[in-house]
């Protein structure tokens, strides 16, 4: 230390401005604990700039360095920084390591541009700093703050990438975990910015991180005619989770004819999702805990396709660095990951025609896929639960007459320009109340509880709006019913921007409560838009925030307009809706999944790559001449071509009904029969008036072994055709595998012609 500096007193002042930071944390709407927390931060942090820089190895200095670890993991330098500490902490920064250390603890990195690079920093410290410089904050407190976090992260990307590559081997190595340690890119969705270049320098630095270069692994892709696609889910576990119910649309009806489905976890459990799903697969395997293990099990597996349905963009996991090398010759990210996942193992990303903008190709690392309409799909009826509780608006404190606005979006997407867009709303709807419940668990186990509410009554005050108008819920309701019930109370939705909702949207579309969705260029900002449009609710779709607060006010006004809405949303959800269709995702991705694997076998993998045209299926002739070829194929006794023309057409259009009834005769005929009945059963709501269709509904019964519905399915069949003979011959044989003779025989005599 110096002679003016004794190590008892720098030791007071960091012990002053942890106690300071404590205060602070537990009330983070005092001002006075925040005032008393900038001025012994302050005091702290100069004192430690005072440190000698020829001794790192201090006690003072590890006890300085306890500190700025406790500041950051706060969230106080979340809070837009002030003048004087932005002077303070640039003005230290030049003063060697000391000053980098003490303004690690007076500003977060993004608010503060001219701070040093990494490179300034001692090798000792290079770690922490560059913790510090990609620090995730908690959330953002101030308008500006989330792209100005996304401008600053890429311009420190770009320069660590090109440090590295200034370095020794294994001190680069070194840097690119430190990295990783610190990476967590959750906030960088909170912008309407194509993130393509900073997951591309993400996965550079991940796979130098990880040691990934040459390996003598084939990945060439074999013919699939003859044999069934080998397809690999990889996820972390399939439990309850809105990744497992988005994932579980993909493969639990897909054809064990063309494709083998299995699926590899991390963790494997017990709950009755993951039962639904290991039902429904040929393999369930558990990944061993280290990585050669399980790039061994998965290599073994000699899959043609894996399927990555975890999250691989939010921070690094063991999906992640699988994702890292090759595993299989097709190599798959799904809409788990909300941006391009930067990885050059990855070949293709899959979203959807109705969520991705015109030059959606751009954004993606990988080649990119559209199924037809949404890119999500849903299951929640693999292990739904009635709900453990019903809501009344007197419980919630919400006048019965008021008009109630609703949202269940995620804490992080209530970034700052939503909560002030919120606020004028409820300015511009005098009397309107606001319910928000944005503590969901699929994100996070923990929340700054007390700091959000804070915030979002400030945003409110700021437009001149009481803070009794807001309720939030703060509470973990049991299930995702509960938070159906919840939204009930509500008169109007609304999503967030530009990180959108999409998951949350099902449940008040199933309450048939309007939801008011605002459409961006990315995907992150148009999953939502996407789900309202494929229901014919375009006018409910923002493009600015204009529109969007229009769009809102309208509804709030008008209960004959929300009557209206509310009675077209419960009828197109109850068809249902194409993302609540689990025989349509299989069979657009189905479709999606061979035309990739094609392509790649024909082109190879640098040109499919290279290939800036979104990948889609294709079908040489229109719907109607491929319906009607494949009509005339059956009729005339080619069980084949009849199949290969329902396929082709259920690959674009994966609910035309038509092509439905026509796979059902043509997988009855071919004697899979069970199979055949999820095809006839679902196009059975816009044929059912036809006699035919019950006919062939009531032999595919029979043959599944359903005997009790193939009986059900002829009686109505002869309810509305009696003349068919066939009908109630079969109900005259059913009738005796139930031991009624007499029956059977009133039946018969139906059948005898006149």
């Amino acid at each position: 230390m110096t002679p003016t500096l004794e190590c008892n007193h720098l030791t007071a002042l960091l012990r002053q401005c942890a106690a300071a930071l404590e205060a602070c944390t537990q009330h983070p709407d005092d001002a006075v604990h925040w005032r008393t927390l900038v001025e012994a931060r302050r005091q702290a942090m100069e004192t430690v700039a005072q440190l000698p820089a020829e001794n790192p190895a201090l006690p003072e200095v590890a006890a300085a360095r306890s500190l700025v670890h406790q500041i950051a993991a706060s969230g106080v330098l979340d809070r837009p920084a002030e003048a004087a500490d932005l002077e303070l902490a640039e003005r230290l920064a030049l003063c060697g390591w000391p000053g980098l250390l003490a303004a690690m603890g007076l500003v977060s990195a993004y608010q503060s541009p001219n701070l040093p690079g990494v490179f300034q920093a001692p090798a000792w410290l290079r770690p922490d700093w560059i913790t510090y410089l990609f620090h995730a904050p908690q959330g953002f407190s101030a308008l500006g703050q989330a792209d100005a976090y996304a401008a600053h992260y890429l311009s420190r990307l770009e320069e660590l990438a090109h440090f590295v590559h200034e370095l020794p081997a294994t001190d680069a190595q070194s840097l690119a975990k430190a990295f990783l340690g610190a990476c967590n890119c959750i906030p960088l969705y909170f912008n309407d910015l194509s993130l393509r270049r900073h997951y591309e320098l993400r996965g550079h630095l991940f796979a130098l991180a990880n040691g990934v270069g040459a390996d003598d692994f084939d990945a060439t892709p074999r013919s699939r005619v003859g044999r069934r696609l080998r397809v690999g889910f990889v996820n972390l576990h399939f439990g309850p989770q809105t990744e497992t119910y988005t994932t579980l649309p993909m493969f639990q009806q897909l054809d064990p004819e063309r494709f083998e489905v299995l699926l590899f976890v991390r963790r494997a459990g017990d709950s009755q999702v993951e039962q639904f799903a290991r039902k429904r697969v040929a393999a369930f395997h558990v990944l061993p805990a280290d990585l050669d293990g399980q790039r061994k099990l998965l290599r073994d597996a000699s899959l043609d396709v894996v399927v990555l349905g975890t999250n691989t963009t939010a921070v690094f996991n063991e999906v992640t660095r699988l994702a890292l090398r090759r595993i299989a010759p097709l190599q798959i990210v799904n809409n788990s990951s909300c941006t391009t996942s930067g990885l050059s193992s990855t070949d293709l990303y899959i979203s959807g025609s109705l969520t991705e903008a015109a030059d959606a190709a751009s954004h993606y690392t990988e080649r990119l896929a559209l199924l037809p309409g949404p890119t999500h799909a849903f299951n929640y009826d693999c292990d739904r639960h009635p709900p453990s509780r019903q809501w009344t608006r007197a419980e919630l404190g919400l006048p019965e007459t008021a008009t109630v606005f609703a949202t269940a979006a995620n804490y992080f997407k209530v970034i700052p320009e939503m909560r002030r867009t919120w606020a004028q709303l409820l300015a511009d709807v005098p009397g309107s109340y606001l319910l928000v419940h944005p503590f969901n668990p699929n994100w996070s186990s923990s929340y700054p509880i007390g700091r959000f509410a804070h915030e979002l009554k400030q945003a409110l005050a700021a437009s001149g709006v009481s803070p009794e108008r807001l309720v939030l819920s703060v509470g973990r309701l049991p299930s995702r019913t509960d938070v159906r019930e919840l939204l009930r109370v509500a008169d109007v939705y609304l999503d967030t921007y530009p990180f959108g909702g999409v998951n949350s949207l099902v449940d008040p579309l199933e309450n048939g409560t309007p939801v008011v969705t605002w459409e961006g260029a990315t995907f992150r900002s148009r999953m939502g838009a996407a789900l309202l449009r494929q229901l014919g609710l375009d006018a409910l779709i923002a493009d600015k925030e204009e529109s969007y607060r229009q769009i809102a006010r309208r509804l709030a006004e008008d209960s004959t307009l929300r009557a209206t809405y509310r009675q077209r949303i419960l009828k197109a959800m109850a068809r249902p809706a194409l993302f609540l269709d689990t025989l349509a995702a299989a069979d657009a991705f189905a479709g999606l999944l061979e035309a990739a694997y094609d392509e790649l076998e024909r082109v190879g993998r640098e040109a499919f790559r290279a290939n800036s045209m979104p990948l889609a299926a294709r079908l040489e002739l229109s719907v109607d001449d491929a319906l009607d070829q494949g009509t005339a194929a059956f009729a005339g006794g080619d069980i084949p071509a009849a199949f290969e023309h329902a396929r082709s057409i259920l690959a674009v259009e994966p609910a035309h009904p038509g092509a439905r009834w026509l796979m059902g005769s043509a997988l009855l005929a071919q004697g899979r029969a069970e199979r055949a009945a999820l095809y006839l059963l679902a196009a059975l709501p816009s044929f059912s008036k036809d006699a035919g269709l019950w006919y062939q509904l009531a032999l595919a019964f029979r043959a599944a072994g359903n005997l009790q519905d193939s009986f059900n399915a002829a009686q109505t069949c002869v309810r509305l055709d009696g003349h068919r003979q066939g009908a109630w011959l079969l109900l005259a044989e059913l009738a005796e595998t139930f031991s009624q003779s007499d029956l059977a025989a009133k039946l018969r005599a139906h059948a005898t012609p006149t």
